[in-house]
């Protein structure tokens, strides 16, 4: 039964130590997956910055559904900014 424990004592079949999970600590990525993080972070809040700036200024009738949708949907996923500045908002000048 020791056998199956490593020196820390946690068994060997943890979800921690699974096959699944290896390669998704900060420290055991490559400095390329780093960066490719990094990149999709910066792009997120960037995305996200613009469309809650965008919905903060525009007005009700000029967006496609609730705006409260939106902007969840916005910080939840960068998906959702994409989706917004493709679908969400209707065309013609800001009032």
């Amino acid at each position: 039964m020791d056998e199956d424990l490593d020196d820390t004592g946690a068994d060997e079949l943890s979800p921690r130590s699974s096959p699944r999970n290896r390669g998704r600590r900060w420290r055991d990525m490559s400095d390329r997956q780093k960066r490719v993080v990094v990149g999709a972070v910066v792009f997120h809040v960037i995305a996200t910055t613009f469309t809650l700036r965008d919905l903060r200024r525009r007005p009700e009738d000029a967006v496609r559904g609730p705006k409260l949708l939106w902007k969840t949907w916005a910080m939840l996923n960068t998906t959702g900014s994409v989706a917004y500045w493709l679908l969400g908002r209707r065309r013609g000048e800001l009032t």
